[in-house]
């Protein structure tokens, strides 16, 4: 059998940025190339942060990893407003690479045109989407909330995301969606990390038969770890970029009434505000102040450093705001042998089973989960059954089903 070739496209590099479509992404073309009969190739986006010198469109290197640099982008049709060299570049990729296979990792920033661009290009290669975030479904960032109340919204429609951008209307949603819609029609095959998100794009109009689920896993080797130590299990800890919709400001609230209550508790917010506006940054500053000495604010932290601060606390605290999909921190608290207490809606819900293998809050509500945390520090044989009941995500399983995902579209052009 000839030699698979396949390029995995992410809008960011997981050098750069701590994004996870970028790890996925980055995990997953290192493993295929490592994979017999199987070369396997990166092309990341770039923007003038990364590549200040090159102009849009130009292809460039990251080590073994090819670089698009990118210009001016719409975010609301999520197309190109950098004219047509980035096409150029692209196809220099492909003449590169050549493959037989190009798995996309997201839209974002490469822009949804990528698709057609793609069928035009490289006729023959199949092409694969992982849906990593709501983006082409919601003009919000992809976040599913409703502007300005922040409300978790059911599913978009032109009238409901009119309602959300009234400057531009119910008709340009409307145009918006079969615009994406007929970009996306070119993708082979699907890829959603969790059921949650597959039945949302599945309401918004893909067909089901056309989006495979497959977890996420995170390609990391936990080392050995110390002895347990004795007493409460009263460290807690938040890992990832500190945003509204992440939750931190309900985690500080809550944090803020253990204090009050005078209970012996611990809270480390790492991750850092690169991308909080002035106004959030206000209100977290003002938040953490009225925490203290709980809680603590430890900064930004390298993937590879993940698994150690992990293992330094005791429960990871995931009190998203809205929906998420897969968050790879769930994956990373796994490999590092900690429970999670998860906001139980959407994605989390479905990766974390409250009571089995983790604990469940209602989403934004500091009471509730100063509540659940104070019950989880004072009950070590909680902590130990939820902790012994962690089961890391095999990330070798992750690429084999990419793998059979591959060689079944290419069995269909064979056919």
């Amino acid at each position: 059998m000839r030699q698979m070739r396949v390029l995995q496209i992410a809008h960011d590099h997981a050098d750069w940025t701590s994004g996870g479509s970028e790890i996925v992404a980055q995990d997953l073309a290192r493993s295929l190339g490592a994979e017999p009969g199987v070369m396997a190739r990166l092309l990341v986006a770039a923007t003038s942060l990364q590549r200040p010198d090159a102009a849009p469109g130009a292809l460039g290197a990251c080590g073994d990893d090819l670089v698009l640099r990118t210009g001016a982008y719409d975010r609301f049709a999520m197309t190109r407003l950098d004219g047509a060299d980035w096409v150029e570049g692209l196809a220099r990729a492909l003449a590169a690479v050549r493959p037989d296979v190009v798995h996309l990792h997201g839209v974002d920033r490469i822009g949804a045109e990528i698709v057609p661009a793609l069928r035009r290009l490289s006729p023959r290669c199949r092409i694969v989407l992982t849906l990593h975030d709501y983006a082409p479904i919601c003009a919000n960032d992809g976040l599913m909330l409703t502007r300005p109340e922040g409300a978790r919204c059911g599913g978009a429609s032109p009238d409901a995301c009119g309602r959300c951008f009234p400057e531009l209307g119910a008709v340009r949603h409307a145009l918006r969606k079969a615009q994406i819609q007929a970009m996306l029609a070119g993708v082979d095959a699907f890829v959603a990390p969790s059921a949650f998100l597959r039945d949302h794009y599945v309401d918004w109009g893909i067909a089901p038969a056309r989006i495979e689920i497959v977890p996420n896993a995170v390609a990391v080797a936990a080392p050995p770890e110390a002895p347990p130590r004795p007493g409460r299990r009263n460290r807690f800890a938040f890992f990832g970029n500190v945003l509204p919709h992440k939750g931190p400001l309900t985690l500080l609230e809550a944090s803020a009434r253990l204090r009050e209550a005078g209970e012996d508790v611990s809270v480390t917010i790492h991750g850092g505000l690169r991308w909080a506006d002035d106004i959030f940054r206000g209100a977290f500053d003002a938040a953490l102040a009225a925490a203290g000495p709980v809680a603590r604010l430890a900064g930004p932290y390298g993937r590879d450093e993940a698994i150690g601060l992990m293992r330094q606390a005791d429960w990871i605290v995931v009190p998203s705001l809205w929906w998420e999909n897969a968050p790879l921190v769930l994956a990373e608290a796994r490999a590092a042998g900690r429970p999670a207490i998860v906001s139980g809606i959407g994605g989390m819900a479905e990766q974390v089973t409250n009571g089995r293998d983790g604990l469940h809050v209602p989403p934004g509500d500091p009471v509730a989960l100063a509540e659940t945390m104070r019950a989880a520090a004072a009950d070590p044989a909680l902590w130990a059954r939820l902790a012994a009941a962690q089961r890391p995500a095999d990330h070798a399983a992750f690429v084999a089903a990419h793998l059979a995902l591959y060689r079944r579209l290419l069995r269909r052009i064979a056919a």
